[in-house]
């Protein structure tokens, strides 16, 4: 008797559960059945709703990482000797690396060929304005033991940023920007251009 009664129960559970997803089901949904409100008359005297434009944000267009800049490590640090005691300094834009120097572009382009001249480097050509073409020979050294250099997780080589190079200065407000691009007018790797332009942050600081 208690099983039958269970039994008719459960049938009876099942059968209402099994009508109410149909009845629901059918029904369509509320949104369907919405229909378009008229605008809100405003009373006279007050004042209408005020509708705020939206705010644009733009940003300067930047470069794809390419070359050395693609690698995960993290960024050398490079020496600025302080932005407040010096007079050149290495800072980053979306043009890439560049060497800020607080002084006119005319000294700038003295000292940057004067620099030229007394490092070891082959100056090439000059086309005014601190357009200086000249090739870098580097000579890297590797700071690791001779058991260092055995293991492959020290593995890697030692980045060589010899090569032909071309400078271009701009006007940076009372300052001046130094930027060093490849021979074939393309940007420097962050990597070369930190390194190239750290030579000349310490005869232009």
């Amino acid at each position: 008797m208690l099983k039958t009664m269970t039994r008719a129960s459960a049938l009876t559970l099942v059968t209402m559960l099994v009508a109410g997803c149909s009845w629901f089901k059918d029904r369509p949904p509320e949104y369907l059945e919405a229909a378009e409100a008229p605008r809100v008359e405003v009373p006279e005297g007050l004042d209408s709703p005020q509708y705020t434009s939206p705010v644009l944000i733009t940003a300067p267009e930047m470069r794809k990482p390419e070359g050395d800049e693609l690698n995960p490590a993290p960024p050398r640090v490079v020496n600025t000797g302080g932005q407040g005691q010096t007079d050149a300094f290495m800072a980053w834009s979306a043009a890439g690396a560049y060497l800020q120097v607080n002084y006119g572009t005319d000294e700038v382009a003295q000292r940057l060929g004067d620099s030229i001249r007394a490092s070891d480097m082959d100056l090439l050509s000059e086309g005014g304005e601190g357009a200086y073409r000249f090739e870098y020979s580097h000579n890297p050294s590797d700071p690791r033991a001779w058991w260092q250099k055995m293991a492959f997780w020290t593995g890697g080589k030692i980045p060589n940023y010899s090569g032909v190079y071309r400078t271009r200065i701009e006007p940076d407000g009372t300052g001046t920007r130094v930027y060093l691009v490849e021979d074939t007018g393309q940007p420097a790797s962050t990597g070369a251009a930190e390194h190239v332009l750290g030579i000349f942050m310490e005869d232009l600081g």
